[in-house]
């Protein structure tokens, strides 16, 4: 199945664009064929996932895959995003550390660039931990609290966790994932030499609608990242 190759890719492009940089992190994408059904690779480091790995899981986070081998813990945060958004196709939780600074100050993430407009409607950031799970997001009604404050935005940060970024399509996903990583890198630089001026709400919704929404820009970005991951293949052969 092409959607299957598809998020091995989004793994290595993920962990090749230092988004899914460490052992960590995890990106899914719901099944075309069955919207009750996602695929998630099993529980293993982004940059060593091959097709055997990708399994299949149910709406409750259930594996239906035959198999020995362990699965992520926070298979919830994808399985409650999936059973509350039918409209969110794939589902990326990262620890990107340029991120990491946005989900502990009273200094909120904003767009400043094409690179975040997607965010024009904010970043709320999640702060009710089941703290016996040691910030670990393991169980169900952590996983409901997490999507219910994902709300309408593309993302929902978690405090001194990471962030979790969602798409309609699993190239949307890859490419917001990507982008929020520069743009915030970006609102940093520019805080430490004054106030940056960001998008309006306006600018951001129709750079969002009119340059990432469609589906030339993602393939555009996509193919690049595809070619990326491939140079480094055959300079490390």
């Amino acid at each position: 199945m092409s959607i299957i190759k598809d998020l091995v890719t989004a793994n290595r492009i993920l962990h090749n664009e230092s988004v899914l940089f460490e052992a960590f992190g995890h990106v899914s994408v719901r099944n075309p064929e069955n919207p009750n059904q996602f695929f998630l690779s099993r529980s293993l480091a982004p940059a060593q996932v091959k097709d055997e790995d990708i399994y299949v899981f149910d709406l409750e986070g259930k594996c239906l895959t035959p198999n020995h081998k362990k699965t992520f813990a926070e298979v919830v945060i994808h399985s409650e995003i999936y059973k509350h958004y039918p409209e969110v196709n794939s589902v990326c939780h990262n620890h990107a550390q340029q991120l990491i600074p946005f989900t502990v100050l009273d200094i909120p993430y904003k767009p400043l660039s094409h690179y975040g407009a997607m965010f024009y409607e904010g970043v709320p950031v999640y702060d009710s931990y089941d703290v016996s799970d040691g910030m670990i997001v393991r169980n169900q009604d952590e996983g409901e609290r997490i999507a219910s404050t994902l709300k309408n935005h593309k993302a929902v940060f978690l405090r001194g966790h990471g962030v979790v970024v969602v798409g309609e399509n699993l190239k949307r996903c890859v490419l917001n994932s990507v982008f929020m990583v520069i743009d915030a890198e970006n609102q940093y630089k520019c805080l430490q030499l004054g106030e940056p001026k960001y998008l309006s709400y306006f600018e951001g919704k129709t750079c969002d609608e009119k340059t990432w929404s469609m589906e030339m820009a993602q393939e555009r970005a996509w193919n690049y990242w595809v070619s990326r991951v491939e140079e480094k293949v055959l300079t490390n052969y």
